[in-house]
């Protein structure tokens, strides 16, 4: 019990610092979607829906972050390792999501 404790408190902490390095970066990308607009062929409906998806990447930072301490302060180790996948699961499915919009 104490191993898996101490590997849930290793990786969260880590991935605590690995977000907050990223989320300025990742908000940054988010913000530079709206020049998707340029493209004269591209509907505004699917500009949205693509801004929007691509919005999502920064905003699951704050909230893997959360539910990970959440967990571990609740002693839930074991969902503490599966939330630092969150934003890796956000991007896995934005990525999918964006391919199925532009070939809308």
């Amino acid at each position: 019990m104490q191993n898996i404790k101490r590997t849930a408190k290793i990786c969260a902490i880590a991935w605590t610092i690995i977000y907050v390095l990223l989320l300025p970066l990742l908000s940054y990308f988010a913000l530079l979607s709206s020049m998707i607009f340029d493209n004269p062929d591209l509907s505004i409906l699917k500009g949205l829906s693509i801004i929007f998806t691509i919005s999502l990447i920064p905003l699951s930072l704050p909230v893997s972050i959360d539910l990970m301490w959440s967990s571990y302060m609740c002693e839930e180790y074991g969902k503490t390792l599966f939330f630092w996948l969150v934003p890796w699961l956000t991007l896995i499915t934005v990525w999918a999501l964006d391919s199925i919009i532009r070939c809308l």
